[in-house]
Formats: structure tokens, C-alpha cells, sequence
């Protein structure tokens, strides 16, 4: 009976508030699954066991991916690619969107693939973050120009800044490569 309250409240959580109760919800849950392992082996045959056994593994299954999907590298385009995949409607940004949504979605059924988005979504964000920062590098930069031979207009670099020039953008392209 615990056990069924207690999810039955974990389901009613506002998801902005899920990964602050991440790692309680981990700890009860894996509380839970101690507890039913060392149930009498009598108990073992009777349906309520399997159905209880049941209810704490599925949940054991999800949250690892409700983890990987409160993540701040999931944006508004790897929510997409959940609702695509799950068929379910998910409306993420919505003030009274439940864990129960989530939950109802069958996340288990999909696992590898959330992950796969999840695992994207962090490499994405590592790119994101790089690009700002090399934007940031070179929004500070300019390129001085002069004259050349008899033109009276600026249009060739002028060599100092041109070797160093050459060697930030270097820097920069091994940042993008790696």
C-alpha cells in the first residue's frame, strides 16, 4: 500500500519541481525494491506481490530517463522528438504538467531512443556553449585595412594583425574540432 501512495504521489509532482525530488525519489524507490526482495517467499506466488514487484521496477526503469529528460540540455526541440517518438502529447511548458504525463507516455517502451536524444542534447549544448564563446572571441576583434600601392581607398590587411589574426583562427577551428 505504501508503495502505491507513494508513487501515486510522485505522479501528482509538478514536473518543475521533479529533479528536486530526483534523488529522494531514487532512494525510496530503491528502499521499496530491498523491501520486496526479502518478502517471505510465500508471499511470492500471490498476483499482489507480482503486480507490487512490478509497479517499483517500472518505476526503477523511468527514472533514470525522467533524470536524462530534467536535464538543462533538453530543449524545446528534444521534446519534440519525445512526443514524435512516444505519440503522446506532452505540453512540457504548461504550469500544471504532471510526472503522471510522462509516466503515461510509456518512456520505458522507448528507452534507448530517449537516451540517444538525451545524450544528443547534452553534445549540443557543448557545441552551443563553444560557439558562444568563440562568437564572444570575435566580436571583439577587427580587421584593420590601409592602402595598397597607389589606390587611396583602405583594402589589403595590414600585415601585423594578419599573422595574428591567422593564428586565432586557427585556435578557433581546433576549439570547433574537438
Amino acid at each position: 500500500v505504501a508503495v502505491l501512495e507513494t508513487i501515486k504521489e510522485y505522479r501528482d509532482y509538478l514536473w518543475v519541481d521533479v529533479p528536486d525530488y530526483m534523488e529522494t525519489m531514487q532512494k525510496q524507490i530503491d528502499s521499496f525494491a530491498g523491501r520486496c526482495k526479502k518478502m517471505p517467499k510465500q508471499l511470492r506466488d500471490w498476483p499482489a506481490y507480482g503486480e507490487l514487484k512490478k509497479e517499483i521496477e517500472d518505476f526503477q526503469l523511468v527514472l533514470p530517463l525522467l533524470m536524462e529528460l530534467g536535464k538543462p540540455s533538453i530543449m524545446p526541440r528534444h521534446w519534440q522528438q519525445v512526443m514524435d517518438l512516444t505519440g503522446k502529447e506532452l505540453p512540457v511548458d504548461s504550469d500544471d504538467f504532471k510526472l503522471s504525463a510522462l509516466i503515461d507516455a510509456n518512456l520505458n517502451d522507448f528507452t534507448d531512443e530517449i537516451s540517444d536524444i538525451c545524450e544528443g542534447a547534452d553534445k549540443q549544448l557543448v557545441i552551443e556553449q563553444k560557439i558562444k564563446e568563440i562568437s564572444s572571441q570575435w566580436e571583439g576583434l577587427f580587421f584593420d585595412f590601409a592602402g595598397w600601392k597607389e589606390r587611396d581607398y583602405p583594402c589589403i590587411l595590414v600585415g601585423a594583425k594578419v599573422g595574428e589574426t591567422q593564428e586565432i583562427l586557427e585556435e578557433t577551428m581546433n576549439q570547433l574540432n574537438t
